[in-house]
């Protein structure tokens, strides 16, 4: 379990992931990050975020290149990372230095908006101007089961940062929660 301070660094490490994506701008490709307590360093509440996955994984180069949705990306890195071929080294790099992995975050650019009844992934960016917004999604699981995500809209000077311990359905089954989970669940395993 989290102590209250590294809960409370985790979440922050939220904001700080989404203050440093905006200085980058918009438009960019998603990142995949994991979080880090480190125990055996000066700072032991702090939070820290790594992840060795090339950018290359956000495209289908077999197809010349086109964006790969990043749902279905995050879900091949955890197929990938879950394979016997890989999990000897996901386990060390998770244990590297003493560090301990307590979640998974994404960062993503999203159409955000009302979801209608029928809605197929991609209606969103077809929608009016007025009905959608864009936003960065930063979408977290810790290693308690807890979801966590923070959402600037474009344009906004901060990100509104949301915790669940208990998420809704809606937000829960989501194919980005489900397959952070799947990591954190792979580390805890290993």
């Amino acid at each position: 379990m989290l102590h209250p301070r590294t809960q409370q660094a985790f979440t922050g490490m939220l904001a700080a992931a989404d203050r440093i994506r905006d200085q980058h701008g918009w438009d960019l490709e998603p990142d995949l990050l994991a979080m880090f307590h480190l125990p055996n360093s000066a700072y032991p509440d702090l939070v820290h975020s790594d992840l060795p996955v090339d950018w290359g994984v956000w495209q289908d180069l077999s197809a010349g290149g086109p964006d790969v949705r990043p749902a279905v990306a995050l879900h091949h890195l955890a197929d990938a990372f879950a394979s016997p071929a890989m999990r000897s080294w996901l386990r060390d790099w998770l244990r590297q230095d003493g560090r301990r992995c307590i979640g998974f975050a994404m960062v993503f650019e999203a159409w955000l908006g009302a979801v209608p009844p029928g809605y197929r992934h991609g209606d969103l960016a077809q929608a009016s101007a007025s009905d959608r917004v864009e936003a960065r999604v930063v979408a977290a699981v810790d290693i308690d089961g807890r979801l966590h995500r923070a959402i600037r809209v474009r344009g906004a000077q901060v990100p509104t940062v949301t915790t669940w311990a208990v998420p809704p359905p809606r937000i829960r089954d989501t194919r980005i929660a489900t397959g952070l989970t799947r990591l954190m669940r792979l580390a805890r395993a290993l």
